[in-house]
C-alpha cells in the first residue's frame, strides 16, 4: 500500500500533467470558464477516490481514465445547467404574473380540470403503467431511476412507457392532453 507521501506525489504529477487538457475538455462541453474550472476540481476529487487504480501517471490507460472522468463530470454539469435553466424559465413566468382573485380562481379551475383529464387518461392503464407515466412525467425521473424503484429492467420501463403513452393518447379526446402531459418525450 502506498504511503501518504507517495499518494500526494502521484496526485501532484497527475495535476501537473492533466489539469490543462482536462480544462480544455470541460470548456469544450460547458463553454463557461468558472464551470469548467469547477468541473476539473470535481473530477480531481473523483480521481483522489480512485487514486489506487492508477499505476503509472503517464500511461495511456491513465490518460483515458482522466479523459473519461472529466468528460462525464462536465456532461453531468451541462445536464444540470439545462434542468436549472428550465426551472428558472418556469419560475420567471410565475413571478411575472400579477396575482388577482380572478386569475387565481381560473388557475385553480384549470388545474382541477387538468387533474381530472389526467386521471381519465390514466384510468385504462395498469397500476404499473400509471406509476411509470407519473414517475417519468410528473417526478421527472430517468428510466433507470424508475426501473430501480419498481424493480424492473430499464428496457422494460422504456417499452411500457411508450405503450402506456400511446394507449393514453388513443382514448377519446385524450390526444391533445396526452401531448401536454408527456411533454418530456
Amino acid at each position: 500500500m502506498a504511503s501518504l507521501q507517495e499518494k500526494q506525489e502521484k496526485l501532484q504529477r497527475l495535476y501537473q500533467l492533466y489539469e490543462q487538457p482536462m480544462y480544455r475538455i470541460a470548456y469544450a462541453i460547458l463553454h463557461h470558464v468558472e464551470q469548467s474550472e469547477d468541473a476539473v476540481s470535481d473530477a480531481f476529487l473523483k480521481v483522489i477516490k480512485n487514486l489506487n487504480r492508477i499505476a503509472e501517471v503517464d500511461s495511456p490507460q491513465t490518460k483515458q481514465f482522466m479523459i473519461q472522468i472529466i468528460r462525464n463530470t462536465a456532461i453531468n454539469q451541462y445536464r444540470k445547467n439545462a434542468k436549472d435553466a428550465q426551472r428558472l424559465v418556469g419560475m420567471e413566468d410565475s413571478i411575472l404574473q400579477i396575482p388577482n382573485e380572478t386569475n387565481e380562481v381560473e388557475q385553480f379551475l384549470h388545474s382541477t380540470e387538468q387533474k381530472e383529464i389526467t386521471e381519465q387518461l390514466l384510468q385504462g392503464l395498469s397500476e404499473t403503467d400509471r406509476e411509470i407515466l407519473l414517475l417519468r412525467c410528473e417526478s421527472e425521473l430517468s428510466f433507470r431511476e424508475i426501473a430501480q424503484r419498481l424493480s424492473l429492467k430499464e428496457s422494460t420501463v422504456r417499452k411500457r412507457f411508450e405503450r402506456a403513452k400511446k394507449a393514453a393518447g388513443k382514448q377519446e379526446g385524450g390526444k391533445q392532453h396526452a401531448k401536454k402531459l408527456f411533454i418530456l418525450e
